[in-house]
């Protein structure tokens, strides 16, 4: 699954989270200095709640963007250790991210209502319940957590958050267009994490309205380099309109080892192009170890995978489904509908 668009705030803001890791390879691993650093810090302060938040959420970071598991563990352990009862602000919203990470959105929720319960303003702990309420497709929540943003946040960041919802709401067209319209009146912003999360909604927007080459601007226009979750919706703006190719500029070189869900894109890329077979193999060997698994954390990128890259009524439908229980937004519902017209095709071939 995807948690896109509403950038969750890390002193205002962090990266979105994305749940396609790679496979923890310890012989290839290493650690990054300043988790070393962190980790120090942390045994020679362990119960100062500020260096564990410092420390979890840097493990959450890794986990989200480079080695999956073993800096997941490290997080829930680290959880364990500090325990969860805290009043700590910065530890509660590290928690409560870890937490939403891996879907677990109700305790997640509770969580952050234990923050409002201190400072009912704060406004990480609003955006990033209206990131679990969108993800859940309950937009009537979401609209209420945006609009209780209103006097502790710039009005463009209400703004951002409420047309965002609008958009989901099914108002995509009017929200879209009121977007682009906020987006183009700020433009000394340019490279600011607002306008790099209202790059993120008019991405995903442009995309479910069809308009590919406007996704594709809106993905050159964000500060660089890009996260997975910006990777992912630029691969798809090509990948969608079936009149385009994927450029070879974004094609990456067989020796890398990106996380799955870019795999799972490069491997439809050079599937469609009919050039090489080095990205569908890799493909396979890692949504095998994925299926063998049984990894409902990566549903949607297994779905993905047997839907467009080696398509499998069952094995898509079935993974677009598990993937539905805990993620309902728009590209979910776009995932499980292209799953299920597969089924048709496939009775009816011989």
């Amino acid at each position: 699954m995807m948690l896109s668009a509403l950038i969750l705030m890390s002193g205002l803001f962090s990266a979105p989270s994305d749940q396609s890791d790679v496979l923890w390879q310890p012989q290839a691993a290493a650690v990054p200095t300043d988790i070393t650093q962190a980790e120090a810090a942390f045994q020679q302060h362990p119960d100062e709640l500020r260096v564990a938040s410092e420390l979890l959420s840097k493990y959450l970071r890794e986990a989200r963007v480079e080695q999956g598991h073993y800096y997941l563990n490290q997080a829930n352990e680290l959880i364990a250790k500090v325990g969860a009862e805290h009043r700590q602000r910065d530890w509660l919203i590290a928690v409560a991210d870890t937490l939403q990470y891996q879907h677990d959105f109700a305790q997640a929720r509770k969580v952050l209502n234990r923050v409002l319960e201190q400072s009912p303003r704060d406004a990480q702990a609003q955006l990033m319940l209206a990131r679990i309420a969108l993800t859940l497709n309950e937009t009537d929540s979401a609209k209420q957590h945006c609009a209780d943003l209103m006097g502790s946040v710039a009005l463009g960041i209400v703004s951002t958050c409420l047309l965002e919802v609008q958009g989901r709401a099914g108002n995509l067209q009017s929200a879209y267009t009121r977007l682009k319209q906020l987006h183009e009146q700020q433009p000394g912003q340019a490279q600011s994490a607002i306008a790099h999360w209202r790059l993120q909604v008019l991405t995903e927007q442009a995309l479910l309205l069809g308009d590919f080459q406007a996704a594709q601007q809106w993905t050159a226009a964000m500060p660089t380099p890009l996260n997975v979750v910006d990777k992912k919706r630029r691969l798809d703006s090509y990948l969608w309109d079936t009149d385009a190719q994927v450029p070879k500029a974004l094609m990456l070189d067989c020796q890398q080892t990106p996380v799955d869900s870019i795999t799972i894109r490069l491997a439809w890329a050079e599937k469609r192009s009919q050039h090489g077979h080095c990205w569908q193999d890799y493909a396979r060997e890692r949504i095998q170890l994925r299926v063998m698994r049984g990894e409902k954390l990566h549903s949607a990128d297994i779905a993905y995978y047997f839907t467009y890259v080696e398509p499998d009524a069952e094995q898509a439908i079935y993974w677009a489904q598990q993937n539905i229980e805990v993620a309902q937004e728009p590209f979910d519902y776009r995932l499980l509908s292209a799953a299920k017209a597969l089924q048709p095709h496939q009775e009816s071939a011989p």
